[in-house]
């Protein structure tokens, strides 16, 4: 289950410029990762100074010498991938007055993100579940929440639109021209999300979303993880940029690092002439941090979610092994 006390927005970076603007109004910067999603950290400079501070997802905690905050200063944790443990972040706060607030949207509720003592914590839930929208933003410290928002949203009702249609084609209940009519709707969907203002999440992904993730298919995510994994060990081209995690955690999906971005889109060309869709974190955007944009162009994340099972991740692993 969700936290009793939460605020539910429509995305993500709502979430936290709905925070900001709850905030008192004193000079204040916002500490974001150099590696995080580029077109978000965009969007946040409009309501605020973006300072960041270097953190690569290779490694178990981010280069702390970089991350100075002020006492004012609200600082962005990212639990990449839903494989770090938080432990590390939570020693430092100690030590680092400042507002903390973590980002879990790549597993809304890991070990870490229940027993988190950040100030604020937010996860955007239509990454991870099946919603058109809607993002989760609660105070570990049970202090106040933000209320602000529009409660209208005309991206929402696209996106669905897109689900539905997709959801007919993959039933075979349309015609094969469908596909091209679903992904233009998630397309058009996704541009009028960037264009939207703070809002509130639908009252649909608020319902459907209201009792919390199902266990199983959190354990089922894992399993997939680590059974994909355990097929590619040993790959000369795939190295896995992690292999394990926190008991409490379900990865977002297997991530691959490749030697150079050529690489990584062949592959993942040959795998969506498979059939297999592979999204990449995060697409680099003109001014990004230099290493953190080389990182993104080498990175491939293959989905391992509630969707598939063991025949599922053994044919993905097939394509993969004998190329």
């Amino acid at each position: 289950p969700w936290p009793e006390a939460a605020s539910w927005y429509l995305l993500g970076r709502h979430a936290l410029v709905a925070l900001l603007q709850s905030l008192p109004p004193v000079p204040r910067r916002l500490w974001v990762p150099s590696y995080f999603c580029f077109d978000v950290a965009e969007y946040w400079r409009a309501f605020i100074e973006v300072a960041p501070y270097f953190d690569d997802p290779r490694r178990a905690d981010p280069e702390w010498s970089t991350l100075q905050p002020k006492a004012a200063d609200v600082v962005i944790a990212v639990n990449y991938f839903g494989v770090r443990s938080g432990k590390n972040w939570q020693s430092w706060r100690e030590r680092n007055p400042c507002v903390l607030v973590e980002d879990h949207t790549h597993d809304p509720v890991s070990g870490w993100a229940l027993q988190s003592k950040a100030e604020f914590a937010f996860a955007s839930l239509r990454k991870t579940l099946p919603v058109p929208d809607g993002a989760i933003l609660w105070s570990p410290r049970e202090l106040p929440l933000p209320a602000n928002g529009s409660s209208q949203s005309a991206a929402s009702t696209l996106k669905l639109a897109a689900m539905l249609w997709k959801r007919e084609y993959l039933v075979g209940s349309s015609t094969p021209e469908a596909k091209s009519t679903y992904r233009a709707w998630q397309h058009l969907g996704e541009l009028a999300f960037d264009h939207s203002e703070v809002s509130f999440a639908s009252p649909l992904a608020q319902q459907y979303l209201s009792f919390g993730v199902p266990a199983k298919w959190r354990k089922r995510r894992a399993a997939n993880a680590r059974r994909l994994l355990s097929k590619l060990r040993g790959s000369v081209e795939l190295h896995p940029i992690f292999s394990d995690w926190p008991l409490k955690a379900a990865p977002l999906g297997a991530v691959f690092e490749f030697k150079s971005q050529a690489q990584r889109d062949s592959i993942r060309q040959e795998l969506q002439e498979r059939g297999v869709y592979c999204p990449v974190h995060w697409p680099a955007t003109t001014g990004c941090d230099p290493a953190a944009s080389d990182l993104a162009g080498r990175l491939l994340t293959i989905p391992t979610d509630q969707r598939y099972g063991s025949p599922d991740v053994e044919k993905i692993a097939s394509f993969l092994t004998n190329r």
